[in-house]
């Protein structure tokens, strides 16, 4: 009788990997699925605010006002707006905003909210949006979790408003994220950010941002997964419930979720020009925490310029009406 004998090597690779599987079931029971210390936000009062964007922020002072404006144009009543120890005149660029009752000003720092295990396993950016659900998240019906360098684009005539009433009955709505490039500029255009970067990656990150309605908010997996009740799951634009799939195994999340943006499409300006990307890299820092900072080696990394997309160009005249340009 033959016995097939395993080789040394192959035992220790499958030990290896039964590790791996095993550190990543444990790294999510802490702040995935299985965590039992959700954040219990108790919205019974009318929203003050039907739209809204949660967002963090660092040294933003030079472009923010171009990102505020373009989403009030398209129809956001509201920014929380965490500042993660900027050191430029950002608070200066944001008074007027602050005294219109358009931004709720929240100065972060990290490790500032470490008082429950659930923020314990959660980076910079998730502790800062996660701490301002908690403190803000009943005021609005709906909330994008989205960055300062990127701008949601409805497809469509419709507001951002209208389009969310078609998705009142979950949790939220994943947004197709697309990655644009420099567009081939050594030095900062003389124009706005929206109207310069017109190049983009061919397709759609694995990953989505989302506009969520806080009152069915558990727990931030990752920013890209925010998880909700049961009864009241993340489904994308047309209607497939987001799996919450680790997202380190990229080919079957992106089989599972089929990213689109049919109906509405988050634009991300991630690298802008060369010029830009050494002043990112060396004043900004990385909101997400420092393991997320980027060099100057990662600009070819992110410098996707495959094809053009002006869908949010229709929005540059009256854009730039409210900025006076």
């Amino acid at each position: 009788m033959n016995c097939y004998r395993i080789r040394p090597s192959y035992m220790v690779a499958l030990a290896l990997f039964i590790f791996y599987i095993l550190m990543v079931d444990i790294k999510f029971l802490i702040k995935g699925e299985y965590a039992s210390n959700d954040l219990k936000l108790q919205c019974n009062k009318r929203h003050t605010f039907p739209l809204t964007i949660t967002t963090i922020t660092k040294n933003s002072a030079l472009f923010i006002r171009e990102w505020l404006e373009y989403h009030l144009l398209v129809g956001v009543d509201h920014f929380y707006l965490l500042d993660n120890e900027s050191e430029d005149n950002l608070t200066e660029v944001l008074q007027p905003y602050i005294e219109r009752d358009l931004v709720t000003y929240i100065p972060w720092q990290d490790g500032e909210y470490r008082d429950a295990k659930l923020y314990l396993t959660l980076n910079t950016q998730q502790k800062g949006i996660v701490y301002a659900l908690s403190l803000y998240g009943c005021n609005s019906e709906w909330t994008a979790l989205i960055d300062d360098d990127e701008f949601i684009v409805p497809k469509d005539n419709r507001t951002l408003k209208t389009i969310l009433k078609d998705y009142e009955e979950y949790g939220g709505l994943a947004v197709g994220w697309a990655w644009f490039g420099s567009n081939n500029h050594t030095t900062k255009p003389n124009s706005l950010v929206i109207e310069a970067y017109t190049k983009r990656r061919d397709s759609l990150d694995i990953l989505y941002k989302t506009i969520i309605q806080p009152r069915y908010f558990k727990r931030m997996k990752t920013i890209h997964y925010p998880v909700f009740d049961s009864n009241h799951p993340l489904v994308t634009e047309h209607y497939n419930v987001v799996s919450t799939i680790p997202e380190h195994i990229k080919g079957m999340a992106y089989s599972l979720n089929k990213p689109t943006s049919d109906i509405v499409q988050l634009n991300h300006y991630k690298v802008k020009s060369w010029q830009e990307w050494l002043e990112r890299v060396g004043n900004r820092g990385a909101v997400a925490g420092s393991r997320w900072r980027d060099t100057v080696k990662d600009f070819n990394s992110w410098d996707y310029n495959d094809i053009t997309d002006t869908s949010i160009l229709k929005f540059v005249p009256a854009l730039l009406e409210r900025l006076k340009l």
